[in-house]
């Protein structure tokens, strides 16, 4: 049980439970859940939090908490998902999805970058509800990449 999961949550959930990938690195699209029965989880992305509300359906959320893309900072500062806008269907890259879900503290920031990238400004639960829309396309995405990786490394190992 975590009673303070925000406090240093980089040093304490510095890889996401689900893929692996680090969330130092993945900052900006970073998200961090809060189970009412204390455990705290670290996600990558909104794709791999979307897998574990699923894992822990039985469990009441707390808080779900995620990086502000408009934030200067590095890393970028968590915001209250329930509060932010998501930018969905961008041109920006998204993490462990082909479509794009970013978040922003401010619906002006997320507007402004609408502006320029494209996608649709929405709340968290229609992000989530494209997180899940979008799951399985991206799992042969990330599947098929991670193959390619594999037999990359086989190739080499084999010279």
């Amino acid at each position: 049980a975590d009673e303070v999961p925000l406090e240093d949550e980089l040093k304490k959930y510095p890889i996401c439970v689900h893929c692996g990938m680090n969330r130092g690195m993945w900052h900006h699209s970073r998200h961090l859940v809060h189970y009412d029965d204390g455990l705290a989880v670290g996600t990558c992305s909104i794709r791999c939090l979307a897998v574990n509300l699923s894992l822990n359906l039985d469990r009441g959320v707390k808080a779900i908490w995620v990086a502000d893309y408009a934030d200067s900072g590095k890393p970028k500062k968590m915001v209250n998902a329930d509060l932010a806008t998501y930018l969905v269907g961008s041109s920006l890259k998204g993490t462990m999805t082909m479509n794009s879900k970013m978040a922003f503290a401010s619906e002006k920031a997320a507007a402004d970058v609408k502006g320029a990238s494209g996608g649709s400004l929405v709340s968290f639960n229609s992000a989530l509800l494209s997180a899940y829309q979008d799951m399985a396309q991206d799992t042969i995405m990330i599947r098929k990449r991670r193959a390619e990786k594999q037999k990359k490394r086989m190739k080499k190992t084999a010279q």
